[in-house]
């Protein structure tokens, strides 16, 4: 799977916490724990966003909870998704 661009994670991350995008009260730079992110959900959108669980990625991705953190990993060249 190509890397998910802004649009493609915001769609899985407003479907799997249940919000909009005016949700984002600091827009991109949102920590999602504050839109109720837990262990089961970040593992749901790991599966939306096609993140392989084994690689190195989700702990990359779990270190930035914003969608602006996630777009700028997920393009990064040693990106696994």
């Amino acid at each position: 799977m190509s890397s998910p661009d802004r649009q493609q994670i915001l769609d899985a991350i407003c479907d799997v916490l249940y919000i909009d995008e005016d949700d984002l009260f600091a827009g991109d730079d949102t920590d999602l724990r504050d839109l109720g992110l837990d262990s089961v959900r970040f593992v749901l959108l790991m599966k939306r966003l096609g993140v392989d669980r084994e690689s190195e990625l989700p702990a990359r991705l779990a270190g930035n909870l914003s969608i602006a953190g996630w777009v700028a990993e997920l393009r990064s060249p040693d990106s696994d998704a």
